[in-house]
């Protein structure tokens, strides 16, 4: 009679995991579903991004040498033409397969060409042109923003990207590029089939737990059956054990990747930072070397002019360079520790981020009142400086403060640094070190400071703590001197 009880027992246990199986196949397909759709979103979004950066170029390229209405110079410069056009087939690549300037024709919805980026077969200047979806390019005009499309009434592979041309707050053109969706449409494709084979795969498997469920409830040798069912409950614990092993080590790696994504996410602003810094000197470059051209063709270049505007050259170079070795240096890694002090810690990062600051109109005030030297993982500390910089800009210029200023201070092993962003609230103070967790209302990861903590206590053997006074939040990190 006992031994009937356990049998029946040990029955019931096992539809139970028959039935949690199931559901969890079906979350499994949930999820992997919803990953999916984000993987193809973040894909697209990505690359509309990137077109937007070209487009943006190719906007402030143009501006820069037409001093004048758009279509007046143009008009009066073929050689200025020919230059632009030039410029356009730098751009054009497999992916981006075509770049090129209409006009909308005054008082009719008809376009004409400005400037044709493409290498081969160029549409002539103010040559007529009517568009795929013209309203989408009207549109533009009216509205002056940037705008993507798809030609689904063509089945298209490519999908156009405008951006206005504004001179004057009037819109004088439209850049157009088309992208082509060949990689998108690959991955879509991809993940369509992929999502097929995981339905196939669980529909297999809901028919294998319903056809054992059915002999295990017909077949007359319960006995013998339920005995065999424990011996298979007992391996499927172990390979139950064995499966969590190996998500705990999963799970461990995929901390290590998000950590490097929060990396990559830095590398990201980093890029940012170079464009800042590198846009004068450049500037300055193509200054120096049109002034060298021009001299030339007046025979007005004497020697020592010639030596002047090259060591001019020379000097800006060198400077570009320079930004590239700190970036470079910045995203080294380095498993070895390091003598350092909190004024080569702040200098050095300063060098990287100091600009991209100062060009939102954020002062940034040092006071140095230390001169210990540390024994640490340097390019570690510098990406937390980094991230506690970028934080208090990120609040200051969300709040849109006036007067917006962030304070870095040494003093002895201690390193502060503070802004007047109004503080981190009250009921949130305690978690803003938790993974995942993020005041910011756009793209906040929740990983900056779970990182920053990270390496400052496991890894450097220091304290990382937040407080707020009267004007914004105050970040210590405290490292342990050689002594």
């Amino acid at each position: 009679m006992q031994n009937n009880f356990f049998l029946k027992k040990s029955f019931y246990i096992f539809y139970v995991t028959v039935i949690v199986l199931i559901l969890s196949a079906v979350y499994i397909f949930k999820t992997f579903d919803k990953t999916s759709s984000d993987i193809e979103q973040l894909t697209l979004k990505s690359n509309i991004e990137y077109i937007n950066n070209i487009a943006s170029n190719v906007s402030s390229l143009i501006n820069k040498k037409t001093d004048m209405n758009l279509v007046q110079s143009l008009k009066k410069s073929r050689a200025l033409r020919n230059r632009l056009q030039e410029d356009l087939e730098m751009f054009q690549t497999k992916r981006y397969r075509y770049v090129y300037v209409v006009q909308k024709i005054p008082n009719t919805i008809k376009f004409r060409f400005l400037l044709d980026g493409a290498k081969k077969d160029k549409s002539g200047f103010l040559e007529s042109f009517q568009p795929f979806n013209t309203q989408q390019w009207l549109d533009t005009y009216t509205t002056k923003s940037a705008r993507y499309f798809s030609h689904k009434e063509i089945k298209s592979l490519w999908l156009t990207y405008l951006k206005p041309i504004v001179q004057h707050n009037k819109v004088v053109g439209i850049i157009a590029i088309d992208f082509s969706l060949n990689e998108y449409n690959y991955m879509h494709n991809t993940l369509n089939d992929l999502s097929f084979s995981v339905k196939i795969f669980m529909s297999l498997l809901l028919f294998i737990f319903i056809v054992v469920l059915i002999f295990a409830t017909i077949d007359k040798k319960r006995v013998y059956l339920l005995k065999k069912q424990a011996q298979e409950i007992q391996d499927f614990n172990i390979t139950l054990q064995n499966k969590v092993d190996e998500e705990v080590a999963k799970n461990r790696e995929k901390d290590k990747q998000i950590l490097e994504q929060s990396r990559l996410a830095q590398m990201g602003e980093m890029i940012g930072m170079i464009a800042h810094q590198w846009r004068q000197p450049i500037n300055a470059i193509s200054a120096t070397s049109i002034a060298i051209n021009m001299r030339a063709q007046m025979e007005t270049l004497d020697q020592k002019s010639a030596i002047e505007l090259a060591d001019k050259i020379g000097e800006l170079t060198q400077h570009l360079s320079k930004t590239i070795d700190d970036f470079r240096n910045f995203f080294k890694e380095t498993k070895e520790k390091q003598d350092m002090t909190y004024g080569d810690l702040i200098q050095s990062t300063l060098d990287i981020v100091g600009v991209s600051v100062k060009n939102k109109n954020i002062t940034i005030d040092t006071d140095i009142q230390s001169d210990i030297v540390f024994h640490t993982y340097v390019n570690e500390l510098k990406q937390v400086l980094l991230n506690l910089i970028k934080n208090a800009e990120d609040v200051l210029e969300e709040k849109k403060i006036e007067n917006a200023f962030i304070k870095i201070k040494a003093v002895e092993n201690r390193l502060i640094v503070r802004d007047n962003g109004g503080g981190v609230p009250e009921d949130i103070i305690e978690k803003i070190f938790d993974p995942y967790f993020s005041t910011k209302t756009l793209n906040g990861t929740g990983l900056g400071l779970y990182m920053s903590k990270t390496i400052v206590e496991t890894h450097c053997g220091g304290t990382i703590r937040v407080t707020n006074d009267t004007e914004g939040a105050v970040f210590c990190v405290v490292l342990p001197s050689n002594k």
